[in-house]
């Protein structure tokens, strides 16, 4: 099977969240860290696609999310909105034609209302246990995301099986449940051939992958981790540049270029 690439990638402006460290990773804590919620735009010949949609509320997250926004110490400057992003890229919200949506947290889900359109891919189970969480984690999942996730026609992607998109290895969605019932990764083959993987919330530091040590909130953590194994694996093939998603060091680090990410292997040797 000849294998293709994706033509464009862009790790869009993210806005902020602080956290006591011991909510990201097992055995840490006492300590804040400041933390991006990003959204990833994909260009591919089949068109646009986006990897999570990232927060509500640009300008006022208190609008969205109450006292949470307070909690949280969210940061969401008006110009971090998707749409107007996406729309200064020279594309619109309707050019959008696939959401990938890793899992249903809130800080993953606050941009699905402006694609209704869109074909949605997710995994097994995780719009199931939205609606019906455990209580612990219950306040992770915003009655108005799971509300416009329902405008939406999603494919499910069943635990255990990587589903290459477009049947060319361009752009493969990467069973990684744990975290939640059907968390999802990203794997890209960008334009030089390089591999970069989208971890999202199956690992929330790098520490977490290199230790395979998982959150407090997972909700299975035997399949965590085996999940943060497979990222591990993943990480030591040639070419391949494992990018944990809300890690603030890896979120520094990989957008020394801006925005647009052309190459995996530059940003490893920058690394």
């Amino acid at each position: 099977m000849a294998i293709d690439t994706v033509r464009r990638v862009w790790a869009l402006d993210a806005p902020r969240l602080t956290v006591d460290c011991g909510i990201l990773m097992l055995g840490t804590g006492g300590e804040n860290d400041t933390i991006p919620s990003p959204a990833f735009l994909i260009e591919h010949d089949e068109g646009l696609m986006l990897f999570d949609t990232s927060l509500a509320g640009a300008g006022d997250p208190a609008a969205a999310y109450g006292d949470m926004a307070a909690a949280f110490q969210i940061e969401f400057p008006e110009s971090y909105r998707l749409d107007r992003q996406i729309e200064a890229l020279g594309y619109k919200t309707t050019d959008v034609r696939r959401i990938v949506l890793s899992h249903m947290h809130f800080d993953h889900t606050g941009g699905l209302d402006l694609f209704p359109h869109a074909q949605g891919f997710i995994g097994a189970g995780e719009l199931r246990y939205a609606r019906t969480p455990r209580t612990l984690d219950a306040p992770f999942f915003r009655a108005e995301d799971i509300e416009a996730a329902g405008r939406i026609s999603w494919n499910e992607v069943p635990a255990g099986y990587d589903h290459d998109m477009f049947g060319d290895g361009s752009v493969v969605l990467l069973s990684l449940p744990g975290h939640t019932p059907g968390t999802l990764g990203l794997k890209l083959r960008l334009p030089d051939e390089s591999t970069l993987v989208l971890t999202s919330d199956a690992a929330h530091k790098r520490a977490s992958v290199d230790l395979t040590i998982g959150m407090p909130f997972d909700v299975d953590s035997l399949h965590k981790h085996s999940a943060l194994q497979k990222l591990k694996l993943l990480g030591t093939q040639p070419g391949t540049t494992v990018w944990i998603s809300h890690d603030p060091e890896d979120w520094e680090s990989l957008r020394t270029g801006g925005a647009e990410i052309t190459s995996a292997a530059e940003l490893a040797a920058a690394g």
